[in-house]
């Protein structure tokens, strides 16, 4: 049976990292996968370069009328749905988080994809209408969504937890991150660390910069055995508010010539920089996957991470787990890995074998057995 498949495909036309990046690489591996059903992309508005790495066939459904258009996030929030009659879905797929609000008044079954509750978990990350927005969108798809998606084991039990979902209505499903994450060649890596006047040697941070990523922490371990290593510190992110108080910490502690933060690099370069590290070091205090984990270990780099939220899961056994409190720890595991070149080559093959279970190809095929579930 052929279906025709709607998503809300906001952040997939518009985000260029996270949510945007699961987002394009699942619509992606579904169209390569399963060309014979129908896609159709719903966003207030798209970004050309973005839709431009799309492959396959897809229709791309923009607000037509003037209110839509006054009213874009209306629209998509609430007045979606409308549009469901018109392109006679089969299903429809909200791919953060939502489903339209009058979603439970049509036929047309939804799937909504949860990938963390942090806006309850790290309230202060948030402003108070923020949460509130966040927990009304996220209450109404556990309720009326046919079927939940949760990115990890650990999501999975934060929305039985929180919500009092049915733990037969959720279905873990991992992401998986695009094959250009990889070890890249010697000659790409020079000419990125030349572009970016990376170190030689460098550990590396990769996260936005908020408190719960726990960059002061890393930074602090850091200092203590930076004169016991060659490596620098790099920290990768785009945004967040703690940016100015690392910069402090950073210019206080005198590390300013070894600790270097980069908030520019573009998702093309960055597997270049994940392969030039010596380590991913990754001490946040929660996170519902913990992405820049896997990539990493897709570019064989050695991780040291957090046991915290659904890091574990995503690190695996091979890479050293550490309590994200505790700077000694963090410190200690960071020098058994850059001191231990044995050691390191045995995590890069092992987090290499380990990240093949997360693949494009069985993202989508699990995806689309639920799909098939449900209709």
């Amino acid at each position: 049976m052929v279906m025709r498949i709607g998503f809300d495909a906001k952040r997939a036309l518009n985000n260029t990292t996270g949510l945007g990046n699961y987002a394009r690489w699942l619509l992606n591996a579904l169209q390569a996968q399963y060309p014979q059903h129908e896609y159709f992309l719903y966003s207030p508005k798209a970004k050309s370069e973005l839709e431009a790495r799309f492959i396959g066939a897809h229709q791309l459904i923009l607000p037509e009328t003037l209110k839509a258009k006054l009213w874009p996030a209306y629209w998509r929030s609430v007045n979606l749905s409308d549009e469901w009659h018109y392109q006679k879905l089969s299903l429809f797929h909200g791919l953060s988080n939502e489903i339209p609000l009058h979603s439970h008044r049509q036929k047309t079954p939804t799937v909504v994809t949860i990938h963390d509750l942090i806006f309850l978990k790290h309230q202060a990350q948030y402003s108070f209408f923020d949460r509130q927005l966040y927990t009304l969108k996220t209450e109404y798809a556990c309720r009326y969504a046919a079927k939940i998606i949760a990115i990890s084991e650990e999501t999975k039990q934060d929305i039985i937890d929180f919500y009092k979902v049915p733990e037969h209505k959720i279905e873990v499903i991992y992401p998986a991150v695009d094959a250009s994450f990889a070890v890249q060649s010697p000659s790409v890596v020079s000419q990125v660390k030349q572009h970016y006047a990376l170190p030689q040697k460098y550990i590396l941070n990769v996260g936005s910069f908020f408190a719960r990523k726990n960059q002061h922490t890393l930074i602090e371990a850091f200092s203590m055995i930076k004169d016991k290593v060659e490596e620098d510190l790099v920290l990768v992110g785009k945004s967040g508010n703690t940016l100015l108080e690392l910069r402090k910490i950073i210019y206080d502690q005198k590390l300013t010539e070894r600790v270097k933060i980069l908030t520019s690099v573009s998702n093309e370069d960055l597997p270049a920089v994940y392969s030039g590290a010596s380590l991913l070091a990754y001490p946040s205090l929660y996170e519902g996957f913990g992405m820049p984990v896997l990539e990493a270990q897709q570019c064989g780099v050695p991780v040291v991470a957090t046991h915290s939220g659904a890091i574990a899961e995503v690190a695996g056994p091979h890479s050293l787990v550490i309590p994200p409190t505790s700077v000694e720890e963090i410190a200690e595991k960071m020098l058994m890995v850059l001191t231990n070149s044995t050691l390191q080559e045995k995590m890069r093959a092992e987090g290499l074998a380990f990240s093949a279970n997360f693949s494009l190809q069985s993202m989508a095929a699990k995806t689309m057995q639920l799909y098939q579930s449900i209709m």
